[in-house]
């Protein structure tokens, strides 16, 4: 790779090995002169007998539980079995009144949404925390961005700009709104037909992915910018809260719920699931967004 520079993962490859960075690769280290091997008893001898010794109960650990998890997979029901522990009390419940009690056509979008509600909650905190912790990691800032990291963004823009033909901005401008129309109607009819919000975020949030690719960061951050990423994850999260929290308290209770169920089949219905469908959807489309945006440029 003489007289090219590396790519931006060689660089941070160099950066966490504590190497400095000059734009070309570091040269080869010169050969080390071999030594005489030392004699029996040695500490060497001993370095290697461990290492050995290490390699044989690591291989036996490996070994063993494989064995462990292969008699655990014979053991396990035949499907469709009738003793089969899945078909109990608890599927039954949700085949049988999961519409009456849900309001959701759509049974899994019920299971989630409803009865495991306060676990895809876990799950959405889950995706703050990751967005959060990369964010961390990779955004740029005065201590870790020099003049040749801005200056190289800059040119990177440059040419982005000039390799954008007319045939992919043409084709994105007329799949784009199509994508973001399916990841809409995905979310909003998640509680009918297969969908809900995490099916609808993945594909708005690829729609963004697409759109910064083809026209650049810059054009996105006109209406997606740190502050509209911020808020929208924290107004989404919140939210969801507020609707966990008043769920749990009436309508998993036994006590009047204040959102209505509505009629199952119905665009307005299913309670509480639809609302939570939408925050989900947001907030995984700027988690995936955020991903792409913060590995590729360091920033949103």
């Amino acid at each position: 790779m003489s007289g090219e520079k590396f790519s931006r993962f060689h660089r941070f490859a160099a950066w966490v090995d504590g190497e400095e960075w000059c734009g070309q690769p570091a040269a080869s280290p010169a050969p080390r002169e071999k030594k005489p091997r030392p004699g029996k008893g040695s500490s060497l001898d001993r370095y290697q007998l461990y290492r050995r010794y290490s390699q044989l109960v690591g291989a036996v650990f490996c070994l063993t539980l494989f064995g462990v998890l292969m008699a655990t997979v014979l053991h396990l029901p035949l499907f469709g079995s009738p003793d089969n522990p899945t078909n109990n009390e608890v599927s039954q419940r949700y085949i049988e009144r999961g519409i009456e009690e849900t309001g959701a056509a759509n049974i899994v979008a019920g299971m989630i949404l409803s009865y495991r509600v306060f676990d895809t909650f876990g799950e959405s905190s889950v995706l703050f925390l990751a967005a959060t912790c990369v964010t961390i990691l990779l955004r740029r800032d005065h201590n870790n961005t020099t003049t040749s990291d801005l200056e190289e963004m800059a040119r990177e823009d440059r040419s982005g700009k000039k390799d954008r033909d007319m045939i992919l901005r043409t084709a994105v401008l007329i799949l784009l709104p199509l994508s973001a129309l399916v990841g809409v109607y995905v979310m909003l009819f998640g509680h009918i037909s297969p969908g809900g919000g995490f099916s609808g975020g993945a594909i708005l949030g690829g729609g963004m992915i697409l759109y910064a690719q083809t026209f650049g960061n810059a054009n996105v951050r006109r209406f997606f910018n740190e502050h509209m990423y911020h808020l929208i994850k924290v107004v989404c999260l919140m939210g969801y809260g507020l609707f966990l929290v008043d769920y749990v308290m009436t309508g998993s209770s036994g006590l009047p719920g204040h959102v209505p169920l509505g009629i199952p089949g119905h665009i307005i219905s299913a309670g509480i699931i639809m609302p939570i469908d939408l925050l989900v959807g947001f907030e995984v489309t700027c988690t995936i967004y955020a991903f792409y945006a913060l590995f590729s440029k360091g920033e949103l």
